[in-house]
C-alpha cells in the first residue's frame, strides 16, 4: 500500500516528538507533542511551555492552558499523538471531547465548594489563580495528528451556543487537525517555497522600483479563500502578528462578507489584503497569477475571517476585496513593508522595536561574540534559505523577546516582576527606552547564559517530579530523593522561578563573582525559601503567583541591601 504524505511527516514528526519525551521525561508522547506545538506554533520558551502544561493524571482532558493577562484571555488545549500512522485516519472521541468540555466548566468555575478530588495538584493550582483574574475571551483548543473534529462538531458547537447563552462569556474553539498539524511542520522545515496560483477579476501591474514590482486589483473572496485553503497554516509566514481571539474589526468583516444586503459592499469597506512573493507570473488568457514564495504581509484578519465563513458556508458568493502583490526578495525591505502595511488592529510595540537603532547595532554587536539575534520570527531560518547558507553555523540563535525579558529580569530590578508577569509590558513607549538606553551585547550574553543554566536546573526539577526515581535536581541542590519528596511544598516555586532566580543570581554575582554560576543558582534557591519561610504573606501565596509578586523581588532587593550593609560595617 502506497504511503500518503501524512504518513511520511507522521514519521519525520514522531521522531522530534520522541526526542522531546526523553528530554523532558514526559510521560507520554502526547505531552511531548503539547511541547512540540505551543514552542513551534505559539512560540513559547521552554520555560513558558512548562508553565503551561498540566502533567499527569486528573487533568480533565485539559493537557495545557495559556493565560494571558494582558489581552485578559485564556486558551485550553487536548493533545493527541497517534500511537501509531493507522489511527491517522481516525477522529477525536466523542469521550475525549466531553472530557475538555467537562474540564472546561470545572476550570472557569469560581465556586469555592467546588471539589476537586480527582484533580491533579497542577489543575488545582490553575483553577484557583483563575477565580482571581479577569478573563473575557476564552478559547479551546483540540490538537491532534488525525481527522480532529469531524463527527461530533455539532456537539462542540451546540456547547459553545449553549455557554455564550447561559454564561455570556466569549468562547470559541479552533481545530487543529492533521492537515493543519502538517503544514505547521511544513513551514518549519521552510523546504518548499510556498506557491499558489491565485485567480483574479482585474489585475494591472502598477508601481515599479528596481527589482520591486508590484499589481493591483480585485479578486473573488471565495476564489481567494479556495487557492490558498490548504496553506491557511503558513501562508501568514511573514505577517507579524497572526489572527487575532477578538475584536470588533473582524466581527465587522464577518458580518458584511456574509450579509445579503452588505455583501456587495465589501471592496469599499475593508483595506484589501497584500501579498508578497519572490516571482510573480500573470497569465491574463485565463485571469490567473502564480506567485512563487508567497506570504500575506497585510490582511490576515481579513482572510482568515473569511476563511472562517466560506468553511461555515456563510461566505456570500458576490463578495470581493482589493489585492495589492509586491515582488521583491529583499529580505529587509521585506520586513520593513510588512511592518509598516499594518494598522487595520492594534499591533503590540513588541513587534516594531526590531529595527530599533539599538536592536539593529545590538545585533551586530552579537554577532562578533557568535551569537545571533533574531530581530523578527524565524529570520536566521529566512535568512539562511534565502541569503546565506551559513549564517546560523557555529552561532547561538536566540529571540529578541527572550533578550529583552532576560536582560531586564537580571540587570533591571525595576523591571524585574514585571519581566515574569508581563513581558509584553516592557516593550510599550513607557518602557522600552529605559530598557534599551543602557544594554550592551556583553550584558545580554551574561544574562542569556545564566538563565541557560537556571533553565537546566528548574528542567532537572520538572523531570524529577515527573519521575520519582530521577534523582538530578536533588543532587544539584545537595540534599537526597525523600528530603525533597518529604519537602516536596518548599520547592514548588521552583516551577515558574526563572525570572525571580535570575534576579537574584545578579545579586550574588555582585557581590562575589569569583563564584561559578551553578553555585550561585542553588545560593539562589536557597535564598528564596529563606524568605519565604520568613514571611507569612508570602508563605500563602500561591508559587505561580509568587514568582510575579513585587514584594518577593523586593525582599530579595533588601536582603542583598542589608547584607551590602552589614558587610560594610565590618
Amino acid at each position: 500500500m502506497a504511503r500518503s504524505k501524512y504518513d511520511s511527516i507522521y514519521k519525520k514528526l514522531k521522531d522530534d516528538v520522541e526526542v522531546i519525551k526523553e528530554q523532558q521525561d514526559y510521560s507520554n508522547m502526547s505531552l511531548a507533542f503539547s511541547h512540540w506545538f505551543l514552542k513551534n506554533q505559539y512560540n513559547l520558551s521552554e520555560q513558558e511551555i512548562a508553565e503551561s502544561i498540566i502533567d499527569g493524571n486528573g487533568d480533565y482532558g485539559i493537557d495545557a492552558v495559556i493565560h494571558n493577562e494582558t489581552d485578559k484571555s485564556l486558551e485550553i488545549f487536548q493533545f493527541k499523538f497517534p500511537s501509531s500512522s493507522q489511527t491517522i485516519k481516525r477522529e477525536i472521541a466523542q469521550s475525549e471531547i466531553n472530557k475538555v468540555i467537562v474540564g472546561f466548566n470545572y476550570l472557569i468555575d469560581p465556586a469555592d465548594e467546588i471539589t476537586l478530588e480527582k484533580a491533579s495538584k497542577e489543575f488545582i493550582r490553575i483553577h484557583d489563580e483563575l477565580k482571581e483574574s479577569e478573563i473575557y475571551n476564552f478559547k479551546i483548543n483540540f490538537v491532534s495528528f488525525n481527522q480532529g473534529v469531524v463527527d461530533n462538531v455539532e456537539m462542540v458547537n451546540n456547547f459553545i451556543r449553549t455557554t455564550k447563552r447561559e454564561s455570556g462569556i466569549d468562547i470559541s474553539y479552533v481545530d487543529y487537525n492533521v492537515q493543519k498539524v502538517t503544514n505547521i511542520y511544513e513551514k518549519l522545515q521552510r523546504q518548499n517555497s510556498i506557491s499558489i496560483v491565485l485567480p483574479y477579476k482585474q489585475l494591472q501591474q502598477s508601481y515599479s522600483v528596481g527589482n520591486i514590482e508590484s499589481y493591483v486589483g480585485f479578486v473573488n473572496a471565495s476564489k481567494l479563500v479556495e487557492a490558498i485553503e490548504d496553506k491557511m497554516g503558513v501562508i501568514f509566514d511573514e505577517n507579524i502578528r497572526l489572527h487575532e481571539m477578538k475584536s470588533k474589526v473582524n466581527d465587522g468583516i464577518k458580518k458584511t462578507s456574509s450579509s445579503k444586503e452588505e455583501s456587495q459592499m465589501f471592496y469599499f469597506y475593508n483595506n484589501g489584503i497584500t501579498f508578497i512573493c519572490d516571482e510573480a507570473n500573470q497569465s491574463p488568457s485565463n485571469l490567473t497569477i502564480k506567485l512563487e514564495g508567497t506570504s500575506i504581509v497585510n490582511g490576515c484578519q481579513t482572510v482568515t475571517t473569511l476563511y472562517e465563513n466560506y468553511m461555515s458556508e456563510r461566505l456570500r458568493e458576490d463578495v470581493d476585496l482589493l489585492v495589492r502583490i509586491t515582488k521583491i526578495s529583499d529580505y529587509d525591505e521585506r520586513a520593513k513593508i510588512t511592518q509598516f502595511l499594518n494598522s487595520q488592529n492594534p499591533i503590540k510595540e513588541s513587534y516594531f522595536i526590531s529595527n530599533h537603532t539599538i536592536v539593529r547595532d545590538l545585533q551586530s554587536k552579537l554577532a562578533e561574540s557568535n551569537y545571533y539575534l533574531e530581530r523578527q520570527i524565524n529570520e536566521s531560518s529566512y535568512k539562511e534559505k534565502y541569503e546565506d547558507e551559513d549564517i546560523k553555523k557555529g552561532k547561538k540563535i536566540i529571540k529578541l523577546d527572550d533578550v529583552i525579558q532576560y536582560y531586564s529580569g537580571y540587570y533591571l530590578d525595576k523591571f524585574a516582576a514585571l519581566a515574569k508577569r508581563n513581558k509584553n509590558v516592557l516593550f510599550s513607549n513607557d518602557n522600552i527606552h529605559e530598557v534599551l538606553s543602557d544594554i550592551t551585547a556583553e550584558k545580554v550574553i551574561e544574562s542569556y547564559e545564566i538563565y541557560a543554566i537556571i533553565s537546566e536546573v528548574i528542567t532537572a526539577y520538572r523531570r524529577q517530579r515527573r519521575n520519582k526515581k530521577n534523582s538530578e535536581f536533588a543532587e544539584i541542590i545537595g540534599i537526597k530523593n525523600e528530603e525533597l519528596e518529604n519537602d516536596e511544598q518548599t520547592y514548588l516555586f521552583v516551577n515558574t522561578a526563572d525570572i525571580l532566580i535570575l534576579n537574584t543570581c545578579k545579586h550574588l554575582k555582585s557581590r562575589d563573582s569569583s563564584k561559578k554560576d551553578r553555585d550561585n543558582v542553588v545560593e539562589a534557591i536557597k535564598i528564596i525559601i529563606k524568605l519565604i519561610n520568613e514571611d507569612k504573606e508570602l508563605k500563602e501565596m500561591s508559587p505561580a503567583s509568587l514568582t510575579k509578586n513585587q514584594k518577593i523581588y523586593t525582599e530579595i532587593n533588601q536582603y542583598f541591601m542589608k547584607d551590602t550593609r552589614i558587610a560594610a560595617k565590618s
